[in-house]
């Protein structure tokens, strides 16, 4: 009887420009807690971050960013014998991670923290609804109001003295529209990978509610996981809500036969 395959290995990508060490070194306790349960994994520096030289041609940095990631997967599996592979990613790092999926089946699940998150009719509510009770007095509620109406006004007048030319071009990361982002998600749905979307409790009315996800992408209640932490920073600064987040992915990523 022939030995059979390893189990997926995982592999934590760069949140934006940081290297793998992570922000606050959150890929350094999730690699170890990982191992720690038995599964093979790497903190991968892209190309041109901490001690990664650029040798990618690719045209732009996601290309090359997704180019490298299969790289990585292609060295585990001559190192190691693996041939799946769960992704984890915060921020630009989840997007690499479902932009690589898309192109590459080896990747039978990912781990994405802070995606792209969009405003709903009832994230707004419960954003304005929090906004009112951190104001206290109906005075205070009233000049907050006006103070919005103004900032308002002003940008509407600034903008209307702008050309489209004269608009300076997009910096940083990319968000999809959610109509694309929906698509990409149910792309990997529909192939078998699984999905873990975690956000944090930065998001104002884009995402302030465990379910918001579903508001937005109905059609994928009970295909994808989720995890809401509203206590918690982008980068997970506080260590009790970066343990909680250690705790949750690890075990995810563990569960018995989750990966196939």
């Amino acid at each position: 009887m022939g030995k059979s395959a390893p189990g997926p290995s995982f592999i934590i990508l760069n949140a934006g420009v940081l290297h793998r060490v992570g922000p606050h070194r959150l890929h350094v306790v999730l690699a170890r807690r990982i191992a720690a349960a038995g599964m093979a994994g790497l903190r991968l520096d892209l190309g041109g971050i901490g001690d990664s030289i650029a040798s990618s041609d690719a045209a732009t940095f996601r290309d090359s960013a997704v180019a490298d990631t299969r790289a990585a997967m292609t060295g585990l599996t001559e190192a190691i014998g693996s041939v799946r592979f769960v992704l984890f990613g915060v921020c630009s790092g989840a997007d690499n991670a479902v932009a690589t999926a898309l192109v590459d089946e080896r990747v039978v699940g990912v781990v994405l923290i802070d995606p792209p998150a969009y405003p709903t009719r009832m994230g707004q509510l419960r954003d304005l609804r929090t906004r009112i009770a951190q104001r206290g007095s109906v005075r205070e509620v009233v000049r907050w109001g006006i103070q919005v109406a103004e900032r308002r006004l002003r940008l509407a007048i600034a903008m209307l003295g702008r050309s489209t030319a004269e608009d300076p071009p997009s910096e940083g990361r990319e968000i999809p529209s959610a109509a694309t982002f929906g698509a990409r998600l149910t792309t990997l749905v529909d192939r078998g990978v699984r999905v873990l979307a975690a956000y944090s409790g930065i998001h104002g009315p884009r995402y302030n509610h465990p379910d918001q996800i579903f508001e937005v992408f109905p059609a994928l209640r009970g295909r994808l996981d989720h995890r809401y932490y509203a206590a918690a920073n982008h980068t997970f600064t506080e260590l009790a809500g970066q343990a909680e987040l250690v705790d949750d992915v690890t075990a995810w990523t563990m569960t018995a036969n989750r990966f196939g």
